[in-house]
């Protein structure tokens, strides 16, 4: 059975064309938002006002429903609101990344805040590990087992190739696993062979942001030089 495969989107042009090709859901990433709204992706992100207005924006104009960041500057002391707010807005997913965090107890300590702070049955928490590359197989399941504690029973793995799949399925989980595509060296059906609980794609979306952006702009100046 093919995983469920969801788009991530930042803007509502891209909103009502997924929806119009059958998707349910979508991922608004804060990264490719702040792309959509900065023109940047690795580097400065929109604040964590400035994100939940546009979500709140964006969830306004589709029948999808959205996924949504809490984003990675977020500070401890303001998780519960931006949580709530995202609860506000009407998401039911949320992806909270570990990026930022040193060790597996500042994971720990960021759940439980996260899970105090949610106050609907039916709004779900998704830990998004994004440091595997980094700190190994070992870790991974550390943190795996940490998210379960926490009553957080999805995952999301970033940042991994292809080649990674066969090490993942090491991990010993009753958890959902669900992976991203978010760099050239992983694709759809490398991700598929981990039977994830479903997959979403960050990298062609991003790829096509910007492709699309130095078209238009080099359609432009051709048009403005040469008439």
């Amino acid at each position: 059975m093919s995983a469920h495969i969801i788009p991530a989107a930042s803007n509502a042009l891209m909103l009502k064309h997924f929806e119009s090709q059958g998707f349910d859901r979508v991922y608004l990433d804060s990264r490719l938002v702040s792309t959509q709204l900065l023109g940047t992706y690795d580097t400065d992100l929109l604040s964590t006002t400035a994100y939940l207005n546009y979500v709140q924006r964006l969830a306004a104009v589709t029948k999808m429903a959205v996924i949504a960041d809490i984003p990675d500057n977020v500070e401890l002391w303001t998780l519960p609101t931006t949580i709530q707010a995202l609860q506000k807005i009407g998401c039911r997913q949320v992806i909270l990344s570990d990026a930022n965090l040193e060790n597996a107890e500042a994971l720990d300590q960021i759940l439980t805040s996260a899970q105090q702070a949610t106050t609907d049955e039916n709004f779900e928490i998704i830990v998004k590990l994004d440091g595997f590359i980094n700190y190994g197989l070992d870790e991974l399941q550390t943190r795996i087992d940490i998210a379960q504690a926490n009553g957080v029973n999805h995952i999301l793995i970033s940042n991994i190739t292809n080649g990674d799949i066969a090490i993942i399925k090491a991990v010993a989980t009753t958890a959902l696993i669900s992976l991203i595509i978010d760099n050239a060296n992983i694709n759809y059906c490398g991700a598929e062979q981990l039977n994830p609980e479903f997959i979403l794609d960050t990298y062609h979306v991003y790829a096509g942001l910007t492709r699309a952006a130095r078209t238009i702009s080099q359609d432009m100046v051709l048009k403005i030089f040469m008439g």
